[in-house]
């Protein structure tokens, strides 16, 4: 089968002239990792070669309910060939209106590279233009699948991820954009962007970024010095402050968890952001409880055996919640 799916075997296939076996030989070769990549890439060599054309879909559509191309031959029709030929119409557009929406549905798939992470997951991607993104647990990114660091250099966040950003010859910016209208602009520079919730903010390591964001209705710019924490609740409020040490922010990448005088129920919102879990208190007084301390844990269970150990309390879990009680 890996023999048989060559570059030459799919360019036939991209130009029609596939048979029923073959389109099925090629969609059991793109169950394998990796062939993918490898369809994807000869799909643009294809199309580069082939200028393609796109038909109006809804001229197509509109000329069947109007008539101009009848769905069903009239009773008086006495040429058979006629009306077979007119069939032959209906049922060729037909075809071409669902090869079309199938098209369009798949456009985001064609048209742009999506990562994700699971919870308690953490993975580095290399961009094509040589930028790294360490991504945390929940989380993706998304890019275009052709053209990134030529013709745009844009990546849509939500989650959380560290970005160490190269620069390039042609001094195109790099911008992140996140759901909660607040972009991030650089040329090349260091930062960590966490986008969930009603809550967005950015922190900057090194170089200098540029936010774009809306605030109480009104599109704002905001330039960042190292070091600098933006925070943004929702769009009517905003806070900026200096961190020193905006390294810590990201220190997830290394599986570490940093608390400074967390309370209980901020850890809670690191649990359900990273390992999708919920924590109920089994006394509102253990939410007020706080720790403080660098903690290394690959799992879920691993973090919360410090944290019962340090605060000598008590934690069980079942299904997706933690119980915590003393």
């Amino acid at each position: 089968m890996e023999n048989t799916i060559n570059k030459q075997f799919l360019f036939e296939n991209f130009s029609g002239r596939s048979t029923p076996i073959q389109k099925k030989m090629i969609q059991e070769w793109l169950q394998t990792p990796g062939n993918i990549e490898l369809y994807y890439d000869w799909l643009d060599e294809w199309e580069k070669s082939n200028p393609q054309f796109f038909p109006d879909e809804e001229l197509a559509l509109k000329k069947i309910i109007s008539g101009a191309i009848p769905a069903f031959p009239g009773p008086d029709r006495r040429n058979t060939f006629t009306r077979f030929f007119r069939l032959r119409v209906v049922a060729a557009v037909l075809i071409f209106l669902s090869v079309s929406v199938a098209l369009i549905s798949l456009k985001d798939t064609i048209l742009y590279r999506t990562m994700n992470t699971a919870f308690g997951e953490t993975r580095s991607v290399i961009l094509p233009d040589g930028s790294l993104v360490s991504m945390n647990a929940h989380s993706t990114i998304r890019y275009a699948r052709f053209g990134f660091g030529d013709r745009n250099r844009e990546v849509w966040l939500s989650g959380e991820a560290d970005f160490s950003v190269t620069h390039t010859n042609s001094n195109r910016p790099f911008l992140v954009r996140t759901d909660h209208h607040l972009d991030v602009v650089v040329l090349g520079t260091r930062f960590t962007v966490y986008s969930r919730g009603e809550q967005a903010r950015v922190v900057l390591k090194q170089g200098k970024v540029e936010l774009n964001y809306r605030e109480q209705q009104q599109e704002k710019r905001l330039v960042l010095r190292p070091g600098d924490l933006f925070t943004l609740h929702g769009e009517k409020v905003n806070e900026l402050r200096q961190v020193a040490s905006p390294e810590n922010l990201s220190a997830w990448k290394n599986h570490e968890f940093l608390f400074d005088s967390t309370s209980l129920a901020e850890f809670a919102a690191v649990m359900k952001d990273d390992f999708g879990l919920s924590i109920n208190f089994d006394h509102p007084s253990l939410a007020e409880h706080r720790i403080s301390g660098s903690f290394h844990a690959d799992t879920a269970a691993e973090l919360l055996d410090v944290i019962a150990q340090l605060l000598n309390i008590h934690y069980k879990i079942k299904d997706d919640t933690i119980y915590f009680s003393e």
